[in-house]
């Protein structure tokens, strides 16, 4: 969210969350994953939750 919508960089990431370069990428990575493994098991076929 802090990159995308508030379009932040990498650094001020890291800085407001004290955390290293390497760290903020890897949380990135796993989160575009997230939502590549959801968006591929079912989102646009129309399966409702329950």
């Amino acid at each position: 969210m802090m990159r995308e919508f508030l379009e932040l960089d990498t650094g001020e990431i890291c800085q407001q969350l004290d955390i290293s370069t390497s760290n903020c990428w890897v949380i990135l990575h796993r989160a575009r994953m997230g939502l590549r493994e959801c968006l591929e098991n079912g989102w646009f076929q129309g399966e409702s939750v329950a």
